[in-house]
């Protein structure tokens, strides 16, 4: 027992918790270093639980953000043991929601307050601030001129996904440097920073991601009231983009497609009679595939993990029901295991989970809005109005850009839930409470 306290003392003295929680949460956005991230996962999860045993975890079971988390997880475990295919849910369990829950925890245990949480709030940013500088004195313009081509032909694993995370770092940014109170050169940094991830986002030319982009920028700027920066960061826009038409002219061709009809919704005829109605690149299809297979298991779902469509595709016989001549076949039976995806977050969850695992989700991101939304108004300090203006703006951008896409697992599931413990911490901060009850 002396040891026990000894080391649980050492652990609390020099924080080693938050380190090795920092370490983890600022190398999600970089591909490399993976052995690095897990290894600090791993250390800070044995610390988290040697600690934990001597002072025990303090969590609020009456918050209903809490309750939330507590009902998707066990919606998510029930459907894997149930599900068709147990053994790739449970892998998916581990290497996604086990994670997710664990950094979860920490944060609402280790962080009180805001001054607690701006050091987890500068290791979130700083990964991807990081990122994006390495990209700037690694890449050349003639790469970045081209950013799209560059990943769908070639493997510069720096480049991919890059406005994609930009779409939960930017706003993060954003809300922060609208809520703070640091000083002059702080907030000379986070502009400039935010600038060159902003233009960085722009030449990686992808239209959902830009908009999603640009959508919370504003809405964030308009609920600070910082109308003056709303007319800058518009014309920096112009600007950039003026730029970029003068130096590549056909860097804008792909945004005409926003304007073509033909983009949403095409009707096209057989040669067999038959009617079939495309568009969204494809999407209406692969969603039209998605909901048949939903309609299957339509209350818990085919388990936890996305990759294993494929399978449902396959074992549900839906190869051979679908019209051979539609794009749903063509798409479906041309991708296999980790390459089919619903491609959008509604489907993606009911086909995971289900109606009741969909229910969940929406009553923990929920409860996590309501609880933001209820302290506009109330309170005006820092941690107040980062809460309101990083919610507002996250999950703004997080809505657009999961229209077509899936993002509530893997290293998006992370950041999203790192984000979800902040929201917490800055919440029970605003309403006066502390930490409650001892598990």
């Amino acid at each position: 027992m002396r040891f026990h306290d000894r080391a649980v003392d050492a652990i609390e003295r020099y924080g080693l918790i938050k380190v090795f929680l920092f370490i983890f949460v600022f190398l999600q956005p970089i591909s490399r270093g993976t052995s690095i991230k897990e290894s600090a996962f791993v250390i800070m999860l044995v610390l988290f639980c040697v600690k934990s045993v001597k002072r025990g975890l303090s969590i609020e079971y009456r918050d209903r953000i809490i309750q939330g988390l507590i009902l998707l997880t066990a919606v998510c475990v029930i459907s894997s043991v149930l599900s068709p295919y147990p053994l790739d849910s449970f892998n998916f369990l581990r290497k996604g929601l086990f994670y997710q829950l664990a950094v979860f925890l920490v944060v609402i245990n280790e962080f009180d307050g805001m001054e607690a949480l701006r050091p987890l709030v500068y290791a979130l940013l700083s990964g991807f601030a990081v990122l994006s500088l390495a990209i700037v004195f690694t890449r050349p313009p003639g790469v970045l001129l081209n950013w799209l081509y560059a990943t769908t032909h070639g493997d510069d694993k720096l480049l991919q996904g890059y406005s994609l995370f930009a779409t939960f770092y930017i706003p993060l940014a954003l809300a922060y440097l609208y809520a703070s109170r640091n000083g002059a050169a702080v907030k000379a940094v986070f502009i400039a920073i935010i600038s060159m991830e902003f233009v960085l986002s722009i030449l990686n030319n992808h239209r959902g991601q830009i908009i999603a982009i640009v959508v919370s920028m504003a809405v964030i700027t308009v609920l600070a009231k910082r109308y003056k920066a709303l007319v800058a960061w518009l014309v920096l826009t112009a600007v950039i983009s003026a730029a970029l038409l003068f130096i590549k002219p056909d860097s804008f061709d792909r945004y005409k497609t926003i304007v073509m009809p033909d983009s949403y919704v095409t009707k096209t005829v057989r040669a067999s009679g038959s009617v079939e109605y495309e568009g969204l690149t494809d999407r209406l299809s692969i969603w039209k595939g998605t909901l048949d297979m939903i309609k299957d298991r339509p209350l818990i779902g085919y388990g936890y993990g996305w990759k294993k469509i494929a399978y449902a595709v396959r074992d549900g016989g839906w190869l051979d029901r679908w019209d051979k001549e539609s794009r749903t076949y063509g798409y479906f039976s041309e991708r296999g295991y980790g390459s089919a995806s619903p491609h959008n977050l509604t489907l993606q969850i009911l086909f995971e989970v289900g109606i009741i695992g969909f229910a969940a989700f929406l009553f923990f991101w929920g409860a996590v809005v309501w609880r933001a939304l209820a302290r506009a108004g109330k309170d005006s300090g820092e941690g107040a109005r980062l809460l309101v203006y990083s919610v507002v703006g996250v999950l703004v951008s997080y809505a657009l850009i999961n229209l077509v896409n899936g993002l509530w697992e893997e290293v998006h599931g992370i950041l999203m839930m790192a984000f979800a413990g902040m929201v917490f911490v800055l919440q029970r901060e605003s309403t006066g409470n502390r930490f409650r009850g001892r598990v």
